[in-house]
């Protein structure tokens, strides 16, 4: 429902930028990333380029143009490469670099928030091919962070095999990529952050380091645990 918000937002907000009997650049590209159904979207982007459409102009804003207003003051929030990588299309994504299209910081940590670990792989390795730094951030987070926190392992590789890759970069929080694979149980990527260098005892804005989050998760499944323990008794011996 959102989504559909935002995009009818964005519609509303591109019609007062061109008439609507002559679609601009912004149009075209936003009708393909927006309004066009998945299975169609990769052969009406093909069918944009081979026309000469221009990938690299904003697609969405960051508020709606008022009335007489120069479409300058618009501030762009998002764009075919950003959009694409937001939705996961890893396709789309490769054909967008291999065309020219732009970076604009954020995509490298989108890319490695992917759910899919295998996706994710594909679209920071095509990232990373086309320049993308290494460092780069989304909000406060590092595609390290993000893929650390969502145990893609193959995206972790990729990322630690980059020259000049910084591991204990903190995020608004002051939490770490190894922090956050500790968070989430990532015993593998903990292991592989700590091979590569992670520093243990970076402290975050609550007193807390990576051994301390260890020590705390640690509690809470031996909770867990004592709760489903007290749950099979009960079952094997009903009160009666």
């Amino acid at each position: 429902m959102k989504n559909t918000i935002r995009a009818i937002v964005i519609l509303f907000a591109f019609a007062a930028l061109a008439p609507a009997a002559d679609p601009s650049p912004r149009m075209q590209m936003h009708e393909v990333m927006y309004l066009t159904p998945e299975s169609k979207r990769l052969d009406k982007l093909k069918e944009l380029i081979r026309r000469g459409g221009d990938i690299n102009v904003p697609i969405a804003f960051d508020r709606m143009l008022n009335a007489g207003e120069d479409p300058s003051t618009l501030k762009p929030t998002a764009w075919a490469l950003d959009e694409a990588v937001q939705q996961a299309r890893e396709v789309l994504v490769t054909v967008l670099l291999a065309n020219g299209a732009k970076l604009h910081g954020g995509e490298l940590a989108k890319a490695a928030h992917a759910g899919s670990q295998e996706v994710s792989g594909t679209m920071v390795a095509a990232l990373l091919l086309a320049g993308a730094d290494v460092n780069s951030r989304y909000d406060s987070f590092t595609a390290l962070f993000w893929a650390s926190s969502r145990g893609n392992k193959d995206s972790v590789k990729l990322l630690l095999a980059q020259p000049g890759i910084k591991l204990d970069l903190i995020n608004n929080d002051g939490d770490t990529a190894l922090m956050t694979a500790v968070e989430h149980t990532n015993a593998e990527i903990v292991e592989m952050l700590v091979k590569a260098g992670a520093n243990v005892s970076v402290t975050n804005k609550h007193g807390e380091t990576a051994p301390s989050l260890a020590q705390k998760e640690l509690k809470k499944q031996q909770s867990r645990l004592e709760r489903q323990q007290g749950i099979i008794s009960t079952l094997r011996s009903p009160p009666k």
